[in-house]
């Protein structure tokens, strides 16, 4: 314990970094949107997927590697080369840990935020919030659990820097693959509504709803482990997803009357 580990510490803590384990409950709902929109968000290394699918995702979670958080994700179905899987469009967790693992290690857009979900009978109400406002809210009614399932997928993000200097990324940028494994104890389906409000900061209400596919609320088990990564090259192209996905718009922000010129 203090400011310095030990070597014994370091190997203990590596060991959580590299096998994140978690428990989790929340539900996810599929909606599609347009091809034209998935296209105009996904970084250059992207490929949509076979349909302009979203997930959009409210839970809890708890791990050893990071501690307890809320979570909200919209995912996108994309593909990168040969492979298949999705990408965060946007995230918020509550918690630094949790923010500074997902952003500095694995390249997640992860902001600060927190969501409540509430289960009654077959009745379901979830929302995410950040900075004082309502972003997202869900309503469902699921059916009957459908008992233990398993699931694993991929899940790809890009990780970068900007340069110390301000101008640009620091080095090239590193896709991340990430290897989902979930098991689930509890596994409902059901219908949900599904509420998307944005500002300048989070323009979630900027994602085109085609129409709302079915949600699932699960509890169990979610492990997250990084089986490879490629550096990409030409990091120019990136600056404009990482600043528009991984950051607050820096230009909406207040400034102080002395440095605003007339």
């Amino acid at each position: 314990m203090g400011f310095v580990k030990t070597a014994e510490e370091v190997k203990e803590i590596q060991k959580l970094l590299a096998d994140g384990k978690f428990t989790t409950e929340g539900v996810t709902v599929e909606l599609q949107t347009t091809p034209e929109f998935v296209r105009s968000v996904l970084a250059p290394c992207f490929e949509p997927g076979d349909t302009p699918t979203a997930y959009v995702n409210i839970s809890k979670w708890q791990s050893a590697m990071c501690g307890e958080f809320d979570c909200a994700i919209v995912f996108l179905k994309c593909r990168y080369k040969e492979h298949e899987g999705t990408t965060m469009l946007w995230i918020i967790v509550s918690g630094d840990m949790p923010v500074a693992i997902g952003r500095e290690m694995w390249g997640e857009p992860k902001k600060t935020g927190t969501t409540q979900i509430y289960m009654d009978g077959h009745q379901f109400y979830g929302f995410a919030e950040r900075n004082g406002q309502r972003l997202i809210e869900v309503s469902a009614e699921f059916g009957e659990d459908l008992g233990p399932v398993s699931y694993e997928g991929l899940d790809f993000e890009l990780k970068a820097s900007p340069h110390v200097k301000g101008i640009g990324l620091q080095d090239k940028v590193i896709l991340t693959c990430m290897k989902n494994m979930e098991n689930y104890r509890i596994r409902r389906e059901g219908t949900a509504t599904l509420k998307l409000t944005g500002n300048e900061l989070d323009p979630l209400d900027s994602i085109p709803v085609v129409s709302v596919g079915k949600a699932c609320y699960s509890q169990g088990e979610s492990s997250w482990v990084v089986p490879w990564f490629d550096t990409l090259e030409n990091p120019d192209a990136y600056v404009p997803f990482i600043y528009g996905q991984k950051f607050d718009d820096f230009r909406m922000f207040h400034k102080a009357k002395r440095f605003v010129k007339e």
